[in-house]
């Protein structure tokens, strides 16, 4: 398996809403898929994202990550790893403007190069079992 951006976002519902934010971000269409572990996938001039509305990771360096429903992961067609880092953070970037979501941009899941909340909203989302 090969490294990539991701970014975590939460909330993921209403799913029509988070999916038409994330296709108006990345300026493309998001296809449902039809079987595996992937919901919708669109592909761009220059990557692949795929978004899953769950995921099963959970805390590592200190981000909470089941604590986001969403994972949407950027994956540059050529493996330019400097090209696919400027895609993930302009998506993640347009995520941010819209000020609804909780969001982690992550590279391999190893380091995290920022995170963004909804206005007058803490760092993290709240765990879903705390409330």
């Amino acid at each position: 398996m090969t490294s990539h951006h991701g970014i975590f976002m939460h909330p993921g519902h209403p799913v029509e809403a988070l999916v038409a934010d994330v296709a108006l971000a990345c300026g493309g269409r998001l296809r449902p898929t039809v079987n595996g572990p992937l919901d919708y996938i669109a592909s761009l001039s220059n990557a692949t994202l795929e978004l899953e509305m769950q995921h099963e990771y959970e805390e590592d360096k200190g981000v909470p990550f089941e604590r986001y429903q969403v994972l949407l992961t950027v994956r540059d067609s050529d493996g330019d790893m400097e090209r696919e880092r400027r895609t993930a953070r302009q998506i993640y970037h347009d995520l941010t403007v819209l000020r609804r979501y909780w969001l982690a941009l992550v590279f391999d899941l190893q380091a995290v190069i920022d995170t963004a909340a909804p206005p007058g909203q803490g760092t993290f989302p709240r765990c879903p079992r705390w409330g």
